[in-house]
Order: C-alpha cells, then structure tokens, then sequence
C-alpha cells in the first residue's frame, strides 16, 4: 500500500519529502541504513546525493510493486453486471466501507484511540 501520509500532511503541513525524511531518520536512529537522500562517500571520495524527486519515486516503485495483481475475470464479470444494472452494492455497505477504510488511515498514523 502506497502510504503518503495525507491525514498528517494536511494539518501539519508537511511535505512529502519531509515525511520520507522524517521516516528515514527515525529508521537511521533505529540503526538502520543510512537514509539515501544523504550525501555519502565512495572509496575515492566521491559523494553522491539522492534528490526529493527520486526518494519519492523510489517508494512509489517499491509501493506498485507490492500491490496485488488485477483479477481480470472479477473485474470483467463485475463490469458486465454494472453495465447491466444488475449489481447493487447498499450505501450502508459502502458507508460502513468508508468509514473502516478512514480508521484504518488514522490508526496507521498512531492515532491508535480510534
């Protein structure tokens, strides 16, 4: 799952990229690997730095990779029913749906009361 933090962002206002740092450091001070938007030093010492932009694609590579196969058959057999209007799903299923879905969201950013 792609986790971009929206909730979080939206009421502290930080970016992206901070949240990818924030998150790196914390790991670093785990004693992780260094986060790789740090400049590091090669054996003649050169260095290297990792911009925002290729932080950001890196995680969202690595996000679509983990991110299920599509199941054409479902989705074909489903889309024949909807154009068929022959598949009803209850707004109370949909709002219940809704609501897991955001709890979900917040418990994930350590708002674990919900």
């Amino acid at each position: 799952m792609i986790d971009m933090d929206p909730i979080r962002r939206k009421v502290t206002g930080e970016s992206y990229t901070d949240s990818l740092r924030r998150r790196e450091d914390a790991e670093k001070a785990k004693g992780g690997a260094p986060p790789p938007s740090q400049p590091s030093a090669g054996p003649a010492g050169d260095s290297i730095e990792v911009s925002d932009k290729a932080i950001m694609m890196g995680r969202i590579q690595k996000d679509l990779a983990e991110i299920a196969d599509v199941r054409t058959e479902l989705v074909t057999e489903i889309k024949s029913k909807i154009e068929a209007d022959e598949y009803h799903v209850p707004g109370e299923d949909i709002a219940e749906r809704v609501i897991l879905d955001v709890l979900k969201e917040m418990r994930s950013f350590g708002g674990g009361k919900y």
